[in-house]
């Protein structure tokens, strides 16, 4: 069997040790190997250009090596064929770890006590910096797919007051109370702090904009570890602006790298990461692609994960 591996990730040759260590008897080809083309039903990608796609007349599966599809379906010469994507639980445990540090820090007043540091100055105020107790908090997570529910889930089990948003209703216990679309407001003013882990498609750009913003408490933390074009930049950097009390953490950007003209960079109330909070394990991804591989070679069946109509 042939598989064409290709990827813009910096760890390239792990993956591809680690693809041909999995998958012994099939031919792993690159973009370069056209003459095996023809030959090609699954594919292991992530940005693969749209002439290549192209050219994969008898593709079966697309495995995408990230819980984002994006890069797959704004492709031009995507035919529906089904989509497999990344649902790796130390994935999920990452992304967790992320977000706890990131409310601990707005919970615990960490950024306060670092720029006192930098000046020298021993804060002993404690009456004003008094940290909230986790039950005395509501984290509202934005995006209840595979990652929200797992951060979700665990949020809870540490006492947070966790509530969700979801765009389409579901009968799955989420363990959590979840919002549907009529109710998005109630869901924004609740909230001390929202994680967005939304996907990137038509409906979910700029979606954190200007009004999106001004329902949030003044006292508040946005952190985004979805999709950079969920959060219209302008917005965010005026809604700043003008609130001395809202903080940002940003993982995601709508451009990649975050140009250094941004206004990101310098903003006291503003954390940035490179894209990092949820770095996905080589080793563990591809056991889990093979699995999947497998279930398809032993039933001959295989589900999309995505919902094509809603993009993601």
């Amino acid at each position: 069997m042939t598989i064409l591996f290709y990827t813009t990730f910096s760890d390239e040759r792990i993956w591809k040790k680690e693809i041909k260590k999995k998958f012994k008897r099939n031919n792993i080809i690159s973009v370069n190997d056209k003459k095996y083309f023809s030959k090609v039903k699954y594919a292991i990608v992530w940005n693969l250009p749209d002439n290549i796609l192209k050219q994969l007349n008898n593709l079966k599966i697309i495995f995408s090596q990230g819980a984002g599809v994006d890069h797959i379906l704004n492709l031009p010469s995507y035919k529906k064929t089904p989509i497999i994507r990344l649902k790796d639980p130390i994935m999920a445990e990452r992304m967790t770890n992320y977000v706890l540090s990131q409310i601990l820090n707005f919970q615990l007043n960490l950024s306060i006590y670092s720029k006192s540091q930098d000046k020298k100055i021993w804060i002993d105020d404690l009456e004003s910096l008094t940290p909230l107790e986790n039950r005395d908090l509501t984290i509202g997570i934005l995006g209840t797919g595979f990652l929200g529910t797992y951060v979700g889930k665990f949020l809870k089990k540490i006492n947070y007051k966790v509530i969700g948003f979801k765009k389409n209703k579901t009968s799955k216990k989420l363990g959590f109370p979840i919002y549907y679309n009529k109710n998005i407001n109630k869901f924004i003013a609740s909230s001390d702090i929202i994680i967005a882990i939304l996907p990137s498609t038509k409906n979910t750009k700029n979606f954190i904009n200007k009004s999106f913003l001004s329902k949030m408490k003044k006292k508040s933390l946005l952190i985004n570890v979805g999709r950079g074009i969920t959060v219209n930049d302008k917005d965010l950097i005026q809604h700043l602006r003008l609130n001395n009390s809202f903080y940002a953490s940003l993982d995601v950007f709508s451009k990649e790298p975050l140009a250094k003209s941004s206004m990101f960079w310098a903003h006291s109330n503003v954390s940035i990461t490179p894209h990092i909070a949820s770095i996905t394990v080589v080793k563990s991804a591809v056991n889990q692609i093979y699995e999947r591989y497998k279930q398809y070679k032993k039933t001959g069946n295989i589900v999309s994960d995505v919902n094509i109509k809603d993009g993601y």
